[in-house]
């Protein structure tokens, strides 16, 4: 109650008598009455309320005594003033890859499952020898008990010790090359692929998928299945001879070399061999040991022959496509929040940002729905899902966009075509006629449609060509182009202009350009063929194919009619097939 006498108050100062008095005075007036009673007397300038504006004012608590005008406006005015002085804070979803990095990205691992292929196996053959050299235990072991130290020794005895340490170092990126291809083409989380286990790659029926843990949408932990591809099995199936190649070493630590590694490095392979996490293998030529983070943050590489490949620079083609999809900021929390790239920065990757790349690129494509994405993502709810897609749907409002535009231009195109023609009265057909009067008189007859009389009409006049030209690119909005001209009725044409060409000509919304002549020659020469060989049927046939004869014969007198030649057939209006 008291805020409504204040606001009796203020209006009774302003020469008003009764709220209702307000509901007969225009929106400005009464906009304006509003905005003054809140910062003259709500005083909302100085105090700077933090909760809503919105409740300084309800239509339930005011007794009907503002009519419904009032009460829209005023909730009007303190919504606006809400978004003024309590601006909401700004939300950054994780951004989608650019299409060219994502390319390059693959490209990367690609590669790098190619080169391992290649030395995976002699990899293997002197892991093997290692393995040997630490079970007959003819290496006297270090002072020191350590895991680093030992296997070292028995390295620097192998008598291809350069060899294996190479390739050591060369198969290093291929546990990142796989770990980017389960991102990138399954859209697991981070947490769930590094639930993975050896093993966890399957495929049966013609279908590839993954088998991890679900951490995030539930708290019991649940065995689940993700889709994914050849290319992920491929590498999985290749970077777990390297992790059973480091799981045979630890295992031989373990039992033939138990005394000569500390307590904590034993517990660290045990548990890690308990485990059998695929990406729980801490790459190493001279050590063995395990890791439950697998260490990716960085998306660093290690071999400097690859570091090119994944070369993630950002050009101007790149921060053009994050501008369109909403996604130019270089963090989503942190002192780089919200700050947009520039060209020749280096985009900053993260592994959530493979999985809305991949609910975009589905999305955007055509490749799935959402509840295919939220199948793949296992979503508690759709709402959750439309979050990764949002900006497929940004895509295709610009692709729309640009189609409009497209559109925009055509019609242009042909209107300055249409005209060109017209000067020489070349077009054809009943709105092509007319075109070609109207770019001679430069006059114009239409219906006034507002008229009760329909025969009324209106003269436009132009002052120029180009001003008709103008007029026309304004009023042919829904001209469809046929190969036999182009027509002007949009959805009001019921014949479509398809099934029977020659009933079109005379049409008043057909117009036939220079373009669309060899058509009808086609249309010309294919009738004249038929009616040869009706004309070369005996009677009884010609009997059964009348009708057609009679359309042969239109599509004939049509076709000179727009040739400007001369036929021995003549169009009988009255005979129609």
């Amino acid at each position: 109650m008291q805020y409504l006498n204040s606001i009796a108050g203020f209006i009774r100062k302003r020469g008003y008598n009764s709220f209702h008095e307000l509901e007969f005075k225009s929106d400005l007036v009464i906009r304006n009455l509003i905005k003054d009673y809140l910062y003259e007397v709500g005083k909302i300038a100085i105090y700077r309320q933090t909760h809503s504006f919105t409740k300084l004012f309800a239509p339930q608590r005011s007794f009907r005594l503002f009519g419904p005008k009032v009460c829209s406006i005023f909730c009007d005015v303190l919504s606006q003033l809400d978004e003024l002085h309590h601006p909401r804070p700004v939300t950054y979803s994780h951004p989608v890859i650019p299409t060219k990095q994502m390319k390059r990205i693959l490209k990367f691992t690609t590669k790098i499952v190619e080169k391992s292929k290649e030395k995976i196996d002699r990899w293997l053959e002197l892991n093997a020898r290692l393995i040997e050299s630490l079970n007959e235990g003819l290496i006297e072991p270090p002072p020191k008990n350590d895991t680093c130290e030992l296997i070292a020794k028995h390295v620097k005895n192998l008598p291809h010790e350069k060899e294996f340490i190479q390739l050591s170092e060369d198969l290093e990126d291929l546990k990142l090359a796989t770990f980017i291809n389960i991102l990138a083409y399954t859209g697991m989380r981070y947490n769930e692929v590094l639930t993975c286990k050896v093993g966890c790659a399957n495929y049966k029926d013609d279908i590839y998928y993954l088998t991890a843990t679900m951490t995030k949408t539930d708290n019991s932990k649940v065995e689940m299945e993700w889709f994914s591809n050849a290319e992920v099995f491929e590498s999985i199936e290749l970077y777990e001879k390297y992790v059973t190649g480091m799981q045979e070493r630890a295992q031989t630590v373990l039992s033939s070399c138990r005394a000569n590694i500390k307590n904590s490095q034993a517990h660290n392979l045990e548990e890690g061999l308990k485990k059998n996490r695929l990406f729980g293998v801490s790459h190493s030529s001279c050590s063995v040991s395990f890791s439950n983070s697998g260490r990716f943050t960085d998306f660093e590489i290690k071999s400097n022959e690859y570091a090119e490949l994944f070369d993630l620079t950002l050009d101007s083609e790149d921060i053009a496509e994050l501008e369109r999809l909403e996604s130019n900021y270089k963090a989503v929390r942190g002192e780089n929040r919200g700050i947009p790239y520039e060209e020749g920065d280096i985009l900053r990757l993260t592994a959530h940002m493979f999985r809305h790349t991949l609910a975009y690129f589905v999305i955007s494509n055509k490749l799935g729905e959402l509840d295919d994405i939220r199948y793949q993502f296992k979503h508690l709810t759709s709402l959750m899902t439309f979050v990764y897609t949002r900006r497929a749907f940004l895509a295709s409002s610009t692709l729309i966009k640009t189609t409009e535009e497209f559109s925009d231009i055509l019609i242009e195109r042909i209107a300055e075509e249409l005209i060109d023609e017209a000067e020489s009265q070349s077009l054809k057909g009943g709105a092509g006629e007319q075109i070609n009067k109207t770019s001679k008189d430069l006059i114009i007859g239409i219906t006034d449609s507002q008229s009760k009389d329909s025969t009324v009409i209106k003269q436009i006049h132009f002052s120029s060509i180009e001003e008709l030209k103008k007029f026309l690119v304004k009023n042919i909005q829904n001209i469809r182009g046929l190969p036999t001209g182009y027509c002007t009725a949009g959805e009001a044409c019921k014949i479509k202009g398809a099934g029977i060409p020659s009933g079109c000509v005379y049409c008043g919304s057909k117009i036939i350009s220079r373009r669309h002549k060899m058509n009808w020659q086609i249309i010309k020469k294919e009738a004249t063929k038929k009616l040869e060989i009706y004309a070369a049927s005996t009677k009884e046939e010609q009997e059964e194919y009348e009708l057609f004869a009679i359309h042969w014969k239109n599509n004939i007198a049509a076709a000179d009619y727009v040739l400007d030649s001369a036929s021995q057939y003549k169009n009988n209006k009255g005979a129609r097939a």
